[in-house]
């Protein structure tokens, strides 16, 4: 059962805030593992890749394919929707994941493909742990 501690970072709002960030491990075109820290984010629908992460794992751009997604801030970015496969811990998930074409976008651990393989929780503030159904 993977867990991860939460990251502690500077807020110009808040000051010191601890934020639920999760090892995932990404295979590219070469067969190495590629690890990104992620924000485990419960509200985001989907998983979302910086631009460089994903060129880093050889995903190609379509140009028929480029779609615009929002949030909270309400502005829009281009991004790819790909099917991958990612690893948190020794679970190992396909998910569709958002492909930035910006690179000034936080990696972000969704809900789609991955929440419904896990249960997650966030325990007080300190740790993400992740219960996957062989974990029993």
């Amino acid at each position: 059962m993977p867990l991860f501690r939460y990251r502690k970072e500077y807020s110009k709002l808040f000051g010191t805030v601890y934020r639920p960030v999760a090892e995932v491990y990404f295979r590219d075109a070469e067969g190495r593992d590629l690890i990104s820290f992620m924000y485990v984010d419960s509200g985001a629908d989907i998983t979302l890749l910086p631009r460089e992460l994903g060129e880093n794992l050889d995903l190609t751009i379509e140009e028929e394919k480029i779609q615009e997604i929002s949030g909270v801030g309400g502005g829009s970015i281009p991004v790819i929707i790909k099917t991958i496969e990612m690893r948190i811990g020794d679970y190992v998930i396909n998910a569709r994941v958002a492909w930035s074409l910006e690179e000034d976008v936080p990696a972000l651990l969704g809900r789609m493909d991955v929440f419904n393989e896990t249960k997650v929780s966030f325990i007080h503030n300190e740790t993400v742990v992740f219960e996957f159904g062989d974990d029993e």
